[in-house]
């Protein structure tokens, strides 16, 4: 009997290149596996519903089901999670050292509703003090989701507009090209805001507990409708790749990564998060979720707030 074939849309990490490649694989399903920078398929996803399974923007995710879209569910399963501080660049020559020393310049985004940007609004309200009307924002693509935003889209590139001086700072979650920040993060062009960013990610978290989500695992609602045990497997699936993924970062009969202190870092994570460095599920996460639709709230992104089972699939509700 033929297996039913999902097509499949994600990034690749230690958390999906086990089921990517096949080493892992869905029981009673074919995963017809489609290449896409991150950017085109959440495009892809929000716009069309093109993926029985894929990778989505947090953001975009529930901006969407609180316009009343019913065509994706999801499960918590969050692909991509990251500390934003590191994100936030000025240029070599600039004198501003923390957020807060910010008030009326101008900041640029690549998107306005994209999950970092987000977080990184919110952080400035609630972390530096500084209101959405204390900056004046710049975006540099479209939106995905169509939203009404304070910012004014610019035409050309982030970094560039950044090194030129359009803008004063800027959020990239992609890396600047190293023409402009070196491997090292010094003696380019440019150069994150805070000094000491590894530190500060570290007391923020220690402080608030919180590592922020970016992306999480959608499904087309009608393909967990036509298998309703589909939810639940790819949920325990993936929770299991991922939990391989940490461990293989912690064997050391070989490294897995290019990097020689790899192994400390993630000793020091595992010690500062209390063993879970990574979580997946409900429970876990449900209180975040809550603070970013709060966020979103205040940027004018979100209609109203969503209940834990209009974001997960009822079967996942209990994880």
């Amino acid at each position: 009997m033929t297996e039913p074939k999902l097509t499949t849309a994600m990034s690749e990490s230690d958390r999906t290149l086990k089921l990517l490649s096949g080493a892992r694989r869905l029981p009673g399903f074919e995963l017809e596996v489609r290449r896409e920078t991150v950017e085109q398929m959440f495009i892809n996803q929000i716009s069309q519903a093109s993926y029985d399974i894929s990778e989505l923007s947090l953001a975009s995710y529930l901006i969407a089901k609180s316009g009343g879209d019913t065509r994706l569910t999801a499960i918590p399963v969050f692909l991509s999670r990251s500390f934003r501080h590191n994100a936030i660049y000025v240029r070599a020559d600039s004198p501003w050292r923390h957020p807060s020393e910010l008030k009326g310049r101008r900041f640029g985004f690549p998107e306005f509703q994209m999950t970092a940007a987000v977080w990184v609004r919110g952080m400035f309200r609630e972390e530096w003090g500084l209101g959405q009307g204390d900056l004046e924002w710049f975006t540099f693509r479209p939106e995905r989701v169509p939203v009404d935003i304070p910012a004014t889209l610019t035409e050309g590139d982030l970094f560039e507009a950044l090194v030129e001086g359009r803008v004063d700072a800027v959020m990239s979650a992609r890396r600047p090209p190293e023409a402009l920040f070196p491997a090292s993060g010094e003696g380019g062009a440019v150069r994150r805001l805070f000094p000491d960013v590894w530190d500060a990610e570290r007391e923020y978290y220690g402080r608030t507990g919180i590592f922020p989500i970016m992306h999480l695992v959608s499904l087309k609602a009608d393909a967990a409708q036509r298998y309703p045990e589909l939810p639940r497997q790819l949920y325990e699936l993936m929770l299991g790749v991922k939990n391989e993924g940490i461990a293989g970062q912690l064997e050391t009969i070989k490294n897995n990564t290019s990097d020689p202190w790899a192994w400390e870092s993630v000793e020091r994570s595992s010690k500062l998060m209390n063993g879970d460095i990574w979580p997946y599920g409900t429970a876990a996460n449900w209180a975040q979720i809550v603070k970013f639709m709060a966020y979103l709230r205040e940027d004018g992104l979100l209609k109203r707030e969503l209940a834990p089972e209009e974001v997960f699939h009822a079967s996942l509700l209990d994880t």
